[in-house]
């Protein structure tokens, strides 16, 4: 038998979660919400102990998984329960908490760019960067103003990338 290992990272947004697990491949309708923590099953549809609020269950984890869990705790973040298997077995480990936490980022940008009347794009770098820029979603069309020789926006925001 497997045992979970409980991993805490920064994920506070269930909706920028379940986007960044479904940018990592697992599609909407594999990825149980919950109001209540359910049960988290192990590879022979054992009941384990944990219980997790977002759950995507083994069948849709991996060759012999265990339900990949993440738990909402009393100060809103989530708690990951993944199993020491399929850290090992089926990549869910350091590497891809990175990617899921990156992700989350993205998504979370973009949710609150979206608020706030930006429209997001991303470049994925070389290096595994992902370059966002925000530009206005709705504006006017800004003044000109003629200075020194050349043309200058007023009213738009600074559109330097962020990095992730």
């Amino acid at each position: 038998m497997s045992h979970y290992s409980c991993v805490q990272i920064e994920l506070i947004d269930e909706g920028c979660l379940i986007a960044a697990l479904n940018r990592l491949g697992f599609k909407r309708e594999v990825i149980e919400v919950h109001q209540a923590p359910q049960t988290l099953y192990g590879y022979q549809g054992d009941a384990r102990e944990q219980k997790a609020h977002i759950i995507i269950r083994r069948h849709n984890v991996g060759p012999a998984a265990n339900d990949l869990g993440f738990e909402r705790q009393a100060d809103g973040r989530y708690r990951i329960w993944v199993s020491e298997y399929d850290q090992r077995k089926n990549g869910y480990n350091d590497a891809w908490l990175g990617r899921l936490k990156q992700a989350y980022g993205i998504e979370k940008a973009r949710a609150e760019a979206k608020k706030r009347g930006y429209r997001l794009t991303e470049q994925k770098l070389d290096d595994g960067t992902v370059r966002l820029v925000l530009r206005r979603e709705k504006h006017e069309v800004p003044h000109m103003q003629k200075t020194s020789g050349r043309q200058r926006r007023h009213g738009l925001p600074d559109l330097s990338p962020f990095y992730f």
